[in-house]
């Protein structure tokens, strides 16, 4: 697991217009006992760290109506009009023998079986119709597939919540969201795809991410407010002399509203396919998504699933969340740190380390900075390569895009004779690429004027007239020149809590004992602690 940086692409071209209704039906057990909840298929990697032999897919998740086995749901349709009606269904164990899933439509005595697949793992299995509104009823029903043993109890499972949606071209722009781990503003140059994006919009040139590591910084991007404000992210320090270990206890966000939520309330789809650990379902940052997945940290894990998910959902407005790890240390492999260093860095990580034994740890040749920016500036050529790939491949199915450029957090190599993120607010680590581009709408132009990053969520919704209740944003055409932007929250002892920055660029020091650490502490699933614990996160 790396912590993120992120960047965050979303294509738009119209706003304003009304967005085609989504129901979400109304939906009743006649058999079993139902409940509404998450269900995550996790495979054996999940909360593991991923390697070049692991699989593509390490969790998926999504909102889901869980019941027993037999079990029989009814959904009145009520609209008499075409409609597409989306679910997916899953185990929620692998079951000892196949299970059938079946929509079936009933009008009066009439039954039609619509759809009907057999399921003998815990993976999620999509189903789409496209009902004509003959019918007025569906059944949901779920049992073991052998007619002898189709009455046995058998195991939980889950029907994603169920969608109807209309069959018309919707009305509203689709946004994609692309996030990139551990991005330095420099490393544009690096870059030119993006690059070339960023200058057909918006820039934002002193854009500064709320934290400097991944868990406080997407919590504020989904919640718009500051990790003061939300507390996810790291308990604060104990008091212990510099190069002990520290216990982490590890905070996730609250339930509060989110950008997403406010999409998805709109009537979009939404998904995020993520490839961090401290992104998982456990962090609670995927409030709002129908659908998150965590895919294996290679540049084109996600792409079929993205595409597949895109695709499926055409009929309706898309809200597209993707999150890659590059270009997050290790760069190559587990035997970076011997490749580069000549020796092991975990142990560093785990200690709860001064800044200055930072330093001292990671004095190296200049011959070994030079090595190790070079193979970080190979991980952002061949990221960029691939979002060209991607972001052409998804536009062949929508008319109508919006690109934001952001990034979480950036990268010390050296600037400050250190290493990483996580432990100092230097401009290399909080000052971070934020762009908007929407051609023919948002004219290209630099605004200087400081601003937070994460308030592009909470943009998003104010530009797309999307009702919502996060906190205002500050990235309009023309900042308040008056605003402070704060970074805060670290992830290692550092030097100081965190930075205000001024609208004249001067920045005054936020010292720990005016932070306050509020979050809402949670049970880390063990294969997670163990991958933290790997990556210097936790000694727990």
């Amino acid at each position: 697991m790396k912590p993120c940086t992120l960047i965050l692409l979303c294509l738009l071209a119209s706003c304003g217009k009304d967005v085609a209704p989504i129901a979400t039906p109304t939906v009743g057990a006649e058999v079993g006992v139902m409940r509404y909840g998450a269900s995550e298929m996790a495979s054996q990697l999940y909360g593991g760290e991923s390697t070049s032999e692991s699989p593509n897919l390490f969790s998926m998740g999504r909102q889901a109506i869980i019941c027993d086995t037999p079990s029989r749901l009814l959904i009145k349709q009520g609209d008499p009009s075409e409609v597409v009606f989306t679910t997916a269904v899953r185990s929620t164990t692998t079951p000892n023998q196949a299970l059938t899933f079946s929509v079936v439509q009933r009008n009066g005595q009439d039954l039609e079986v619509l759809s009907s697949i057999a399921v003998n793992d815990n993976a999620w299995h999509p189903i789409q119709l496209t009902l004509d509104g003959s019918g007025n009823e569906l059944l949901l029903h779920a049992s073991y597939a052998m007619p002898s043993a189709a009455t046995d109890a058998g195991p939980e499972i889950a029907w994603a919540t169920p969608t109807f949606s209309s069959t018309q071209h919707p009305q509203q722009s689709d946004v994609i969201l692309i996030s990139i781990d551990t991005m330095r503003s420099s490393a544009l140059s690096q870059a030119p795809f993006l690059s070339k994006l960023i200058s057909q919009g918006r820039q934002y040139t002193n854009a500064y991410s709320p934290s400097n590591w991944t868990l406080p910084a997407f919590a504020s991007l989904v919640s718009g407010l500051t990790p003061q404000q939300h507390g996810a992210g790291r308990g604060a320090f104990a008091k212990i002399a510099g190069g002990q270990s520290d216990k982490r206890d590890f905070m996730s966000l609250g339930e509060v509203p989110t950008f997403a939520q406010a999409f998805s309330d709109a009537g979009y789809a939404t998904a995020f396919i993520h490839q961090n650990p401290f992104l998982e379902s456990w962090t609670n940052i995927q409030q709002g998504f129908e659908m998150y997945a965590r895919t294996a940290d290679r540049v084109d894990s996600s792409q079929q699933l993205a595409h597949d998910w895109w695709t499926s959902n055409s009929h309706r407005s898309r809200l597209l969340m993707l999150h890659f790890m590059e270009p997050h240390w290790p760069y190559s492999g587990a035997d970076d740190a011997q490749k580069f260093f000549g020796k092991d860095i975990s142990d560093f990580f785990v200690n709860d380390n001064t800044p200055q034994q930072r330093r001292d740890f990671f004095a190296v040749d200049e011959s070994v900075i030079d090595a190790v920016h070079s193979a970080y500036n190979v991980q952002i050529r061949a990221l960029d390569k691939q979002l060209e790939i991607i972001i052409n491949q998804l536009s062949k199915t929508s008319s109508d895009f919006i690109v934001v450029i952001h990034v979480d957090h950036g990268e010390e190599l050296w600037d400050q004779g250190s290493f990483e993120h996580g432990h100092s607010f230097a401009d290399c680590v909080i000052k971070v690429p934020l762009a908007i581009i929407h051609p023919g709408n948002i004219d290209a132009q630099q605004i200087s004027t400081p601003v937070a990053a994460h308030h592009i969520g909470n943009f998003l919704l104010e530009y797309l007239n999307i009702e919502n209740s996060l906190p205002p944003s500050a990235l309009g055409s023309n900042p308040a020149a008056e605003q402070t932007v704060t970074s805060t929250h670290p992830l290692y002892r550092c030097e100081i809590g965190g930075k205000t920055i001024h609208a004249d660029g001067s920045y005054s020091v936020i010292k720990h004992e005016q932070l306050e650490y509020n979050g809402q502490q949670i049970e880390v699933p063990v294969d997670v602690m163990a991958t933290l614990r790997q990556l210097g996160y936790s000694d727990d």
